[in-house]
């Protein structure tokens, strides 16, 4: 997981720190207003841009590791066990499992969906409420499954344990990935950083990134699939 880091590095991480000030101050509230203005296809042309974005400097970071010739195990994407990894693999798929039964249960009565929707509203302007938008979120969720794992706790991990060693860089690649959430309220950045502990402690644990992935996209194409139907009750 050590190495030594070269100016691409440093500018990637300059990145994931400032980039999330600018969606909290300037993207997320110029986004707000496009919705509240009431034009047609503001949510569609905002998922595309996101994953526009999400994926641009994750094959920049994945093509400059190619040229370079760097270990593909520092990005927790090779050099793992198989018994690691179907650790890693059983932990995502239990916990997939549970989302699977939560939204069983909350579908099983109206009523239920009906009480979700008032904990959803931080999130309304980010959840598909067209057919259109709900499968354009799709590729949202898979894309922020694959990027944000490869950039937190791939990337970030590596390069924030190269000084402090790993137990603190998962602490910290942790904090800064609910930072880079805040501009859904404060009060969420500590439910996304714990979110991100979790990611780490699997992606660590086993390895690889890949049952991180996993569970990443579940989780985000469970919540956008709840959100579409509780909007349109």
């Amino acid at each position: 997981m050590h190495g030594r880091h070269g100016i691409f590095d440093h500018i990637l991480f300059a990145l994931l720190l400032v980039v999330p000030l600018v969606e909290w101050r300037w993207t997320w509230p110029r986004y707000l207003a496009r919705l509240a203005s009431g034009g047609p296809g503001v949510r569609c042309r905002f998922y595309r841009a996101l994953v526009v974005s999400e994926w641009a400097p994750v094959l920049c970071l994945l093509g400059f590791w190619a040229a370079g010739g760097r270990p593909w195990s520092r990005l927790l994407l090779a050099g793992s066990t198989p018994l690691r990894i179907g650790l890693g693999l059983g932990a995502a798929l239990l916990l997939t499992g549970v989302l699977r039964l939560q939204r069983r249960w909350v579908l099983a009565q109206p009523a239920r969906l009906e009480r979700l929707r008032p904990r959803l509203l931080y999130a309304e302007p980010l959840l598909p409420h067209t057919q259109a938008e709900w499968k354009l979120f799709r590729v949202v969720s898979v894309t922020a499954g694959v990027c944000e794992e490869v950039l937190f706790r791939g990337f970030l991990l590596w390069y924030l344990a190269v000084w402090t060693g790993p137990a603190t860089a998962v602490i910290l690649s942790s904090l800064l990935f609910g930072a880079g959430h805040v501009y859904l309220g404060f009060d969420q950045a500590p439910k996304t950083a714990l979110a991100g502990l979790v990611f780490a402690i699997i992606a660590v644990g086993s390895g690889s990134l890949w049952p991180a992935i996993l569970l990443h996209a579940a989780i985000d194409w469970n919540s956008g699939d709840l959100g579409f139907r509780a909007l349109n009750l």
